[in-house]
């Protein structure tokens, strides 16, 4: 939404709102109008009104929106409500017209007015905060179904047909065991099953946590080939908690890998990357440590990577406020560590 056009919706509102709860006054109030405290009151209420509309418009409302947590948010607009016309009628009845004029009403008619009108405008508010929800959502669907197109659109012109790939693998696989190497044949058959599973088992919203595990040891497996045997190089990789019938959205895994091979791995110098997996009952940990021997460290966009930024991306769409992602430098190592709510 448009900053001006906002700013003049929301003069919209208050000189809508204000129109009715002064007529609203007018037509039920005995303040005396003639007197100072009376405008006072009003021009206090209608602070007071402010405070309702953007605190539930901006903050109350929304907050609660993206935790998902209707029945808190119910009670804390409740709670709000009460607490704001408890104090308002307190301040008109004891300070603003009480204590400047002799003839004043009752506390609970202070209450029964402020009341009413908050409640309009407490309702003002939350239509704006559903309104301003909504209308942001659907632009998010709309921009994320323009980017999978897009990204879509991109593979298809960079693919290369997968099966004159496989095939050409089965042709080296049969050649390298022919000519009695089978390391070699052993590496190009875990790199044909890893390819396979990224060509065609990743298009499901999501996969069983057990193979996308078992593809991420593939893919260590294959990078350790380049790996000799002199070299100071060691890949940990470590499993808590029952990972059995958990599921998550594919290839969230390997990119840190990935990106701890590109930064952390030195031949020339002793190199760790340790891996750790753990799943609690609603909870997959999962962390990534690994040496420094670059100037530049972290998820970082490249042509054979993700990159941080659209990683994060991805968990916005896939684990929205569901997840947190944390990097940072302690003692020589970058550290990767991805939390995501399981079902």
């Amino acid at each position: 939404m448009k900053k001006y056009l906002e700013a003049i919706i929301h003069v919209l509102i208050w000189g809508f709102a204000y129109f009715l709860i002064l007529n609203y006054v007018n037509t039920i109030s005995d303040f005396r109008k003639d007197e100072g405290p009376f405008w006072l009151a009003i021009f206090f209420g209608m602070l007071m009104n402010q405070i309702i509309f953007y605190a539930t418009a901006f903050f109350i409302v929304p907050g609660f929106l993206r935790l998902k947590k209707i029945p808190l948010l119910i009670i804390t607009l409740i709670s709000a409500f009460v607490l704001i016309n408890l104090f308002e009628s307190v301040i008109d009845y004891y300070w603003l017209v009480g204590f400047f004029s002799s003839e004043s009403e009752s506390y609970l008619s202070y209450f029964s007015y402020n009341s009413i009108s908050s409640f309009f405008i407490l309702l003002l508010g939350l239509s704006y905060a559903l309104i301003k929800y909504w209308i942001q959502s659907e632009k998010l669907k709309r921009v994320l179904y323009e980017e999978k197109l897009t990204t879509e659109m991109a593979f298809l012109k960079a693919q290369i047909n997968p099966h004159f790939l496989f095939n050409v693998l089965n042709s080296f696989y049969a050649k390298a065991l022919k000519n009695d190497v089978p390391e070699l044949a052993d590496g190009i058959a875990k790199l044909a099953e890893l390819m396979r599973y990224m060509v065609y088992e990743t298009n499901e919203e999501k996969v069983a946590l057990e193979k996308e595990i078992h593809h991420l040891k593939k893919f260590i497996q294959v990078y350790q080939l380049r790996i000799a045997e002199d070299d100071d190089v060691f890949i940990n990789f470590a499993i808590k908690g029952a990972v059995e019938n958990v599921k998550i959205s594919p290839m969230l895994l390997i990119p840190f890998v990935e990106n701890a091979i590109k930064h952390g791995i030195d031949t020339k110098a002793k190199s760790i990357i340790d891996i750790s997996l753990e799943v609690t009952q609603n909870e997959l940990s999962y962390k990534v440590t690994n040496t420094m021997h670059q100037a530049v460290y972290g998820l970082k966009d490249s042509a054979s990577g993700f990159g941080l930024d659209n990683l994060k991306k991805r968990l916005s769409i896939l684990y929205p406020n569901s997840y947190t992602l944390e990097t940072k430098v302690e003692k020589g190592y970058f550290i990767s560590l991805l939390k995501l709510q399981i079902d």
